[in-house]
């Protein structure tokens, strides 16, 4: 069995699901840069956890850091398995910078769409990226 060809989207199959896709790289954009800051409120709150003779209050804000994490980080795994399912390839978390792979007179190109964008209006050749894109 050779590896199957990715999907390619025309541009209507691509705007067609936007929705769902600007629901799931919303979610992205929101928890990515919130989990390193996660971490450390987790850490910080096992310090004080071990350093004070902890009481009720500690172990609550210690509990919720720990609570708190893995709910964003699923959520976060959750949506990128999501667009990998849909083929839909997300270039950069923070940004909300995203790929649909597509067909232009005959090659494999790549449909572009950020996050704030009301629809997919850009495209640029495989490997050139966000600097390459042109309007469609």
């Amino acid at each position: 069995m050779g590896t199957m060809a990715p999907r390619t989207f025309s541009v209507d199959e691509a705007n067609r699901l936007l929705p769902d896709v600007r629901r799931l790289v919303e979610r992205i954009v929101e928890l990515t840069p919130q989990l390193p800051e996660m971490h450390e409120t987790v850490k910080i709150a096992e310090l004080k956890f071990r350093r004070e003779t902890a009481g009720e209050a500690e172990q609550e804000e210690l509990a919720r850091a720990v609570a708190a994490l893995p709910a964003a980080e699923m959520s976060v795994a959750v949506a990128l398995r999501s667009l990998e399912e849909m083929d839909v390839r997300l270039k950069d978390p923070v940004s909300g910078l995203i790929d649909f792979p597509a067909v232009r007179d005959g090659e494999v190109v790549e449909l572009c769409w950020r996050l704030g964008e009301d629809a997919v209006a850009s495209w640029h050749r495989v490997g050139e990226g966000f600097v390459g894109r042109k309007p469609l």
